[in-house]
């Protein structure tokens, strides 16, 4: 065994020994939403800690290896479109919503739509998705497990998820929460180092690297159709701020202010965040073209720049990021599925009860991730198809919850269903020239705005009568 596996393994035991540390007995509330008393550093460690995950960090270095820093001039509109969110609605969802656990109850609870249809296909929708990210960052930390120690995909799968089954269930999103700082804390010091001793190697030249760089810029863009790169900016600006894991972190806040600041700093960070990864890739790709074109791009990356034990401690921050995210993931189903679903199959399931379902769902997920996280190759291909028929679905809706003041139920339930049927039809069948997350979007907020107004005019009709 080697120093860098005792490293891990010692930080794995004092892990737990935090998670137990930082654990509090407590109701349902307790275990979904923190108590809704935490503070701003928090919650902004949180949300970057979120979106600092296998996706975000071996798939974005992945894509600067492969396309130079193509992905520069679109992935960072994520950031740009979080703080718009901040800026408008965060606030409104901690202000409106204050005693709801799940995007559940805010786009189908007593606040918006109030209909037990709307919840159902939202707790299913949100349910669907956060399996599927919990499958990538199976695979994810399985890459990671396998590069350190050297075992099998299976095994290296089922080692790193059982360890995060195990202390999603004893912490809770307090706890999710507060490692979430670590994590975040980690990646921050660490990236910004490996991007400066990558630099200063002697292999480097800053006028080769730049002509390397244009030139892969380059190709990317003359590949990719006006069609791509608009379909991409659309499904990196509107995958952000309102997906369940950050709504999470809302209902989690001490109130809308805290919420509405540590959203707009997460948002100008992942702005930063992304082109940096992507310009490591790039990196990458200039200094060692040899190495293999996949998701581990970033670990041989730092194994050649970072200094003997410290590379130790960039693996373990590796594998805290894809923990934390699926930690988040593995919580928020539980969550979702307790207050979504249960209560609609037993209507006076109490809250001992919920807290009991959400863990059971929560092993359940993370045993079928294990199996489905074999066949996997690409945690960033995942998160982008789940994250975009999520946009399709569920971004008209919860922006209309969140907004307006008289809901038609039906509005919603035509809204998603226009979503992802037009999205689903479009890849099959559409033109590549159109993007279809334009054709999804546009009938879901389409299919939303004419139902409502239909509901209006008969409502008036029938007041009438």
């Amino acid at each position: 065994m080697n120093n860098n596996q005792i490293i891990i393994i010692l930080f794995g035991v004092l892990y737990f020994a935090f998670i137990l540390y930082t654990r509090r007995k407590g109701d349902f509330e307790e275990y979904s939403v923190a108590g809704r008393g935490l503070g701003r550093f928090v919650i902004f460690a949180s949300i970057c800690a979120s979106y600092l995950g296998p996706g975000w960090t071996m798939g974005l270095t992945r894509e600067g290896f492969s396309n130079g820093m193509f992905m520069a001039f679109i992935a960072p509109i994520m950031g740009i479109a979080m703080i718009i969110f901040a800026i408008y609605l965060t606030p409104k969802i901690r202000k409106k919503f204050t005693s709801s656990y799940s995007i559940g109850d805010i786009v189908g609870g007593e606040l918006s739509h109030n209909h037990p249809v709307v919840i159902v296909m939202t707790g299913t929708i949100v349910l669907l998705s956060l399996s599927a990210l919990v499958v990538a960052m199976s695979y994810a930390g399985g890459e990671l497990i396998n590069n350190v120690f050297g075992f099998s995909k299976f095994w290296s799968i089922v080692i790193i998820t059982v360890i995060v089954m195990l202390y999603s269930l004893f912490g809770g999103i307090r706890a999710t929460i507060q490692t979430d700082v670590i994590q975040f804390l980690h990646f921050a010091i660490l990236i910004p180092i490996l991007a400066i001793l990558i630099v200063m190697s002697d292999g480097f030249s800053w006028e080769q690297y730049n002509l390397f760089a244009i030139e892969k810029t380059e190709i990317a863009f003359e590949s990719s159709s006006i069609s791509v790169i608009l379909g991409l900016l659309l499904v990196f600006f509107t995958i952000a701020g309102y997906d369940t894991p950050i709504v999470s972190r809302y209902l989690a806040s001490r109130n809308d202010k805290v919420a509405k600041s540590a959203t707009i700093w997460s948002g100008a960070f992942i702005v930063l965040w992304t082109v940096l990864m992507i310009f490591i890739g790039t990196t990458g790709a200039y200094l060692y073209p040899e190495i293999a074109n996949n998701d581990q791009v970033l670990l041989h990356i730092a194994q050649n720049h970072f200094p003997g034990i410290l590379y130790g401690i960039f693996i373990i921050a590796m594998i805290g990021v894809v923990m934390s995210s699926q930690d988040t993931f593995l919580n928020n189903a539980g969550v979702s599925f307790a207050q979504d679903i249960i209560p609609r199959i037993i209507p006076k399931a109490s809250n001992k009860k919920k807290l009991f379902y959400s863990k059971a769902f929560t092993i359940f997920i993370g045993l079928v991730a294990i199996v489905v996280a074999n066949f996997v190759d690409s945690a960033l291909e995942i998160a982008l198809i789940i994250l975009d028929y999520y946009a399709n679905v569920m971004l008209a809706v919860t922006i209309f919850a969140i907004t307006k003041k008289k809901h038609y139920w039906q509005s919603a339930v035509l809204s998603m269903s226009a979503g992802f049927l037009s999205k689903l039809s479009w890849d099959v069948l559409g033109s590549a020239e159109i993007p279809s997350i334009f054709i999804g979007i546009s009938s879901s907020f389409g299919a939303y705005l004419l139902s409502d107004f239909y509901f209006k005019l008969k409502t008036k009709r029938n007041g009438k009568d």
